[in-house]
């Protein structure tokens, strides 16, 4: 019954259909038509994707520094080294390994930045690395951008390491230092 009702209301349907209504067919068109006539999309879609640049680890380079490893203010000099590398090292080797440790922020996990100091004469007083050990990370607290890294000195034949989480603080006019002592506030 209800068959027979739905046939009736689809033959109603075709009592309104003249011969004037029915096209024929295009002969211009290959039949079936093809892809071949469909518009084209255009230049967005024409060209090719940007090509990827792959990332060994976590975030690195310009992401956590910017455009340019930071000079590290005076103030900040011994805050960017660990504490106990702070008494055996000088004034100058303390500087060095503090803008060694701001490269090794800013590279790839394990990867090591080397750095020397030498006295007036041109000889050695000390050398050694800084590397970060970690990916960056933020602190649950504040919100800071933090990162492990050891801190290795040679110094008379004599090697001192620390491992010491370090943290980005701003000291404005968009210079970051990573220094230490930062991650539990």
């Amino acid at each position: 019954m209800l068959a027979a009702g739905a046939l009736a209301l689809a033959l109603a349907g075709c009592g309104d259909t003249k011969m004037s209504d029915i096209k024929a067919p295009n002969p211009e068109l290959p039949d079936p038509p093809s892809l071949a006539y469909l518009p084209k999309p255009g230049l967005l879609f024409d060209r090719a994707p940007p090509g990827v640049t792959v990332v060994r680890d976590g975030p690195n380079g310009e992401l956590l520094n910017g455009p340019a490893p930071p000079l590290v203010p005076d103030s900040a000099v011994d805050a960017a080294v660990a504490e106990p590398l702070r008494a055996l090292l000088s004034p100058l080797e303390r500087r060095r390994l503090a803008e060694a440790t701001q490269r090794a922020a800013a590279e790839y996990t394990l990867q090591p930045i080397a750095w020397e100091a030498t006295d007036d004469s041109g000889s050695k007083t000390a050398v050694g690395t800084a590397v970060a050990v970690d990916n960056a990370f933020r602190t649950v607290r504040s919100g800071r951008l933090c990162r492990n890294l050891r801190q290795a000195a040679i110094k008379g034949k004599t090697p001192h390491q620390e491992q010491v989480t370090f943290c980005r603080q701003d000291y404005g006019n968009g210079l970051y230092v990573w220094i230490t002592g930062l991650v539990d506030e």
